[in-house]
């Protein structure tokens, strides 16, 4: 009988609860669990955030191209009169090679000078920004006029230009000036003979036009339009 409660007390002992050893392990592996779920969830969050990124600078490139090809495509030969400046031809890159300006048609008027849509983009290349401004008409009246200019890319390294002209090919730029020479059929209308294009002279564009974009984030970048 005496052994027997005894045998029972021990039993009792033994299920009483967890020893010292038997909780730090369970506090350890608890611990490892939080910092395994910690992990994944930074994770996540970096990549949910990765490719938000992704998504805004990719929104942000094809707006820029859409909006790139949009202007090429719309040139049309026809000065533009900046107010106290002489004209500039319809597809204009400046001495600086930071400033492309192009005269437009077929866009829709924007206020406050109503018209038959004739527009004046300027894209300019600066401190790493490709920003585009547009000019309402192409005779404004004030200088006034010009809507501020609006940011459409970010991390542009560089950009080049290239004309290509009937029976001349490719050439770099679109007007006079090392940066922006084209060639032009001297004799009125004739194709014999070649010369400068002037700078007020916009009668004659080129076949085609390819600017080239170095961005940071999408490398290389080349946009090929033609304007016949």
């Amino acid at each position: 009988m005496r052994g027997a409660r005894r045998h029972e007390r021990r039993d009792g002992d033994r299920d009483g609860g967890l020893t010292l050893i038997e909780l730090v392990v369970a506090m350890a592996i608890f611990a490892l669990v939080a910092v395994m779920g910690l992990q994944a969830l930074t994770g996540a969050m970096r990549m949910r955030d990765r490719l938000i990124q992704i998504d805004t600078d990719t929104a942000e490139l094809g707006l820029a191209l859409s909006l790139l090809r949009a202007d090429l495509g719309a040139v049309v030969p026809l000065l533009f009169h900046a107010p106290g400046a002489p004209p500039r031809s319809a597809l204009d890159l400046d001495a600086t090679g930071r400033v492309l300006g192009l005269s437009l048609a077929g866009q829709p008027a924007l206020p406050p000078v109503p018209g038959p849509g004739l527009q004046r983009a300027e894209w300019r290349l600066e401190a790493g920004q490709l920003s585009r401004r547009v000019w309402p008409a192409l005779y404004p009246a004030a200088a006034g006029d010009v809507a501020p200019g609006v940011v459409m890319l970010r991390g542009v390294r560089g950009w080049g230009l290239r004309s290509h002209w009937a029976k001349i090919g490719w050439v770099g730029g679109v007007a006079s000036g090392e940066l922006d020479s084209a060639p032009e059929p001297s004799g009125g209308d004739s194709d014999a003979g070649l010369a400068s294009v002037p700078e007020s002279y916009s009668s004659v564009l080129p076949e085609a036009v390819e600017l080239t974009l170095d961005t940071e984030r999408f490398g290389r970048i080349v946009l090929l339009e033609s304007l016949k």
